[in-house]
């Protein structure tokens, strides 16, 4: 990916389209995160055709954490929307591979789930500082 690349906001209703239409046009699953945020989860994904990547960014209700799986378009996604699941507690209607909650080890179960609290940047150490 270029750094300067961005992120389409897309609806969630457009998720599963969107997959289809990439995939039709012979692009492949680059990746696919989650992130909490206050009112909402964002999931982002990323298609790639002969270099270029084309990126997503839906936000999921943290009410309904719900996202319909791409696994039927890209069956890969599995381990993605495993990891959503585990990491966040979405629920992935039509999941070809579901794990049920035991796709990855954490301490804590649904770790991501709950309220999102910013931690104040540390102050950056100055060159005399660091030397």
């Amino acid at each position: 990916m270029n750094q300067h690349e961005s992120f389409e906001e897309i609806a969630l209703a457009q998720w599963v389209d969107t997959a289809r239409r990439h995939q039709a046009e012979g692009f492949r699953l680059v990746q696919m995160t989650g992130t909490a945020r206050a009112d909402y989860f964002e999931v982002m994904v990323s298609f790639d055709k002969d270099y270029r990547c084309v990126n997503y960014r839906v936000h999921v209700p943290r009410e309904q954490p719900e996202l319909p799986s791409l696994s039927a378009v890209y069956p890969a996604s599995f381990t993605y929307e495993n990891e959503l699941k585990d990491l966040f507690g979405f629920s992935i209607p039509g999941l070809a591979l579901d794990y049920g909650g035991n796709f990855l080890r954490t301490k804590t179960k649904i770790p991501f789930s709950g309220d999102v609290t910013l931690k104040p940047a540390k102050p950056k150490k100055s060159a005399q500082e660091e030397g």
